[in-house]
């Protein structure tokens, strides 16, 4: 059996089936077939990369720089490329701020500090 090639075996090849797709290096859209592979060895051993077709672009690998423009793409297993998660980013920070009670943790070190007041001459520190 016959090995397959750099490019067949690299994670950042393009889909099968063309798509359009978006470069994020130059902004441009084009067809997925138009990347094209570049025989490259670099100083890792990585011997070439899928390359944006844009003259002068530096895009490389689709699904690292050039991504599809259908937000419901699917790859050849019909899985999506990325998903939504459908809860509210928010809810992390609520459960930051149940955690921490300022006043709960300022009874333990015996000092009133919410309720001190403010120096008289916190005018002079101001400079505007």
């Amino acid at each position: 059996m016959v090995d397959a090639s750099p490019a067949e075996r690299d994670p950042f090849r393009p889909p099968t089936v063309p798509v359009m797709v978006h470069c994020l290096h130059c902004d441009q859209e084009y067809e997925s077939y138009l990347i094209h592979w570049v025989d490259e060895t670099t100083e890792a051993d990585i011997p070439g990369f899928w390359w944006c077709p844009t003259p002068g672009c530096d895009g490389k690998g689709f699904g690292f720089d050039i991504f599809p423009v259908d937000p419901d793409y699917r790859d050849e297993q019909g899985n999506l490329m990325w998903t939504e998660d459908d809860d509210d980013d928010d809810e992390d920070y609520d459960d930051l701020d149940e955690r921490v009670d300022l006043e709960a943790d300022t009874e333990d070190w015996g000092v009133d500090v919410g309720r001190q007041p403010p120096p008289d001459d916190i005018e002079d520190d101001i400079p505007w």
